[in-house]
């Protein structure tokens, strides 16, 4: 993870990247970190929000709510388990696997659409500046998000959920971040590089697995953070002109200084109004609506 802290008006300061630790503990350990009337921001690269046709298929109305019910023995106490059988209520799928196959297809059959594309929240449509996210419910191959929703969801946010706010289910980004206390967000690397004007990944001739390349895409972030609302830390900045030690830490920080572009006015951060947005679905925060 890569953290930021207020410095002064409408300044803030950027450090270098560090663990996670033990990620059952993140929130209270940023909680108590916390000065009295103060209010922290996070934002995670997993999924926050269940796609509208599922949930519609599926009964649930209120993705805070889903998160609640399935943290109790309820009909979804199986929610958070991989399967080769996947169901409406057991829809993570498939387990690792050692030969190929069109699981893809298998998945959205079972689960009763012919296929995945109508299992993608609005947020995770391609885009002009970015090819479309991978299901939510599927958990092969490097694109895969399904294990990090699992353990974001069933080890992170749900114990938390009545101690911290989730955006953009509880209201606008603004109106949260004034009040003190914990507020949630989802981010997405893909969609922080189009923010920070960076390229790299497929069609640039760049590739986030090697360090030249990691160093060569973020070399302009030593000038557009090094005065103004958003700065770079002198070990933050060394970890940019090395190009990171790996593409997690080069992702956690492109993350970051998306997230501070909205909270310091440069960029929007609304989500569209419709409801299953707003309930059900979530949205990417700096994501244009």
């Amino acid at each position: 993870m890569v953290r930021a802290e207020r410095t002064g008006p409408n300044r803030y300061e950027v450090y270098p990247p560090e663990p996670v630790g033990d990620h059952t503990s993140l929130l209270r350990r940023l909680r108590c970190q916390l000065p009295d009337g103060e209010a922290v921001l996070i934002g995670f690269d997993f999924p926050i929000g269940l796609p509208a046709s599922y949930a519609l298929k599926a009964g649930v109305t209120s993705f805070r709510s889903f998160l609640g019910e399935t943290a109790g023995r309820s009909e979804w106490h199986r929610f958070y388990e991989i399967s080769d059988t996947p169901s409406l209520r057991q829809p993570f799928f498939p387990l690792p696997k050692q030969h190929s196959g069109n699981f893809r297809r298998q998945l959205a059959e079972a689960l009763g659409w012919p296929d995945l594309s109508a299992l993608r929240r609005r947020c995770e449509q391609k885009t002009t500046t970015r090819k479309a996210a991978e299901c939510l419910f599927f958990t092969l191959g490097g694109a895969q998000v399904g294990a990090g929703a699992i353990v974001g969801w069933r080890d992170v946010i749900a114990p938390a959920l009545n101690e911290m706010k989730l955006w953009p289910f509880d209201g606008d980004l603004a109106g949260l971040i004034a009040t003190p206390g914990v507020t949630i967000a989802e981010i997405y690397p893909a969609e922080a590089y189009a923010h920070l004007g960076v390229r790299i990944g497929g069609g640039t001739g760049r590739t986030k697995t090697s360090r030249a390349c990691r160093q060569e895409a973020a070399a302009h972030w030593l000038t557009d953070f090094e005065s103004g609302p958003i700065c770079l830390s002198g070990a933050a900045r060394s970890w940019v002109e090395w190009g990171f030690l790996a593409e997690d830490d080069f992702d956690a920080m492109a993350g970051l200084l998306s997230m501070l572009q909205v909270v310091s006015g440069q960029r929007a951060s609304e989500a569209p109004i419709a409801s299953e947005v707003r309930q059900i679905e979530g949205w990417i925060l700096g994501q244009t609506c």
